[in-house]
This record gives structure tokens, C-alpha cells and sequence, in this order.
């Protein structure tokens, strides 16, 4: 039985994530504490996601974020036969745009001192990148995925997308290992 913990919170910096929304689930009866080392399944799998296969440095960008988490909780990175668990990404991403309407009124004297007041509307049309970010953990003995995080939100710039990886991933792994 999976259980589940949901985080959702609204980033107070911007300009990204204007929300980012982490969800975590795992294996309730599965004992992480005896998960020290870990390796990561084969590249094939990310080169054949969409997503990796359009921006290659994003998949290694997320791959160092997620070394640098476990580095820091104390998982050594090792060959796949010495792995205790496996690691696996994947990932969604969408271009979408978003209208906001904006009311403004003016003011300005008319003939005769009169008032002149009028209102107008104004829309902005604003490009998002909307993404999601997976992340398996597989224990080596069952085969099975025993932990899974999911990271979705919304990038306002491009550029942004390696600062929204590091914020995504580190939310994402900050329960891991789940207390048993």
C-alpha cells in the first residue's frame, strides 16, 4: 500500500515557480534504512522521454541535483551491482500561454476645466513553460518502485528552468528516505 504526502506551497521569490507542487509516495512496509548505496538505470530510458530528447542537458542537469541531494543525506553513488536501489527520471513539459486582463483609468482636464475620465483594458499575453518532474526509486531486490516524487509548476523564463530543477528536486527529496 502506497502512502502518500502531499506538499504544496507557493515559491515567495520570482520569477520562478509561482507554484510548485510536490507530491511523495511510498511503500509503507518497506524498510529504507537499509538503502546506502544507489545507481542509476540506464540512460536509455531517459533518451527515449520527449522531453530529454529535445533539451539533453536538462536530463543531466536534474541527474546532479538528484547526486548532490543524496550526496548530502549520506547515499553513495555506485556501480549498478552494488546499487541497493535504483534511480529513474522522467519528464513533461509544455509551452502554454496565459491572458491576463488589466483595468487602468485616466484622468485629464477638459474644455472649460472640465474632467475627462476614461477606462480602459489591457491584456498581456505571457509564455509559461508548464512542467513535470518524476523521480523512481526501485529497491534492486523486488524489482519494484518502493518511492516516488512527483514536482509539477509552472517556469516564467527559460532561463530560469536550471534554478526551477534545483528548487524541484530538493523538495522532492526533502523526505527521503521516508521515517519507517
Amino acid at each position: 500500500m502506497l502512502t502518500v504526502v502531499v506538499l504544496a506551497a507557493a515559491c515567495a521569490s520570482r520569477p520562478f515557480p509561482d507554484k510548485l507542487f510536490v507530491e511523495t509516495q511510498h511503500e509503507a512496509d518497506v524498510d529504507f534504512g537499509v538503502y546506502l548505496n544507489y545507481a542509476w538505470l540506464p540512460d536509455d530510458r531517459r533518451r527515449a522521454n520527449p522531453v530529454f530528447a529535445e533539451n539533453p542537458p536538462l536530463a543531466d542537469m536534474i541527474v546532479s541535483a538528484v547526486d548532490r541531494e543524496l550526496a548530502i543525506k549520506g547515499f553513495d553513488k555506485t556501480p549498478d551491482e552494488a546499487a541497493d536501489f535504483l534511480i529513474t527520471i522522467s519528464a513533461r513539459a509544455q509551452d502554454v500561454t496565459v491572458a491576463s486582463k488589466h483595468r487602468y483609468q485616466g484622468w485629464s482636464h477638459g474644455y472649460a476645466r472640465s474632467a475627462l475620465a476614461s477606462v480602459n483594458t489591457a491584456t498581456q499575453l505571457d509564455k509559461l513553460v508548464e512542467g513535470t518532474l518524476i523521480l523512481e526509486i526501485i529497491d534492486v531486490a523486488s524489482e519494484g518502485v518502493v518511492w516516488r516524487a512527483r514536482a509539477a509548476g509552472v517556469i516564467a523564463r527559460r532561463d530560469d528552468i536550471e534554478k526551477a530543477v534545483e528548487a524541484a528536486v530538493t523538495r522532492m527529496l526533502a523526505e527521503f528516505p521516508p521515517e519507517s
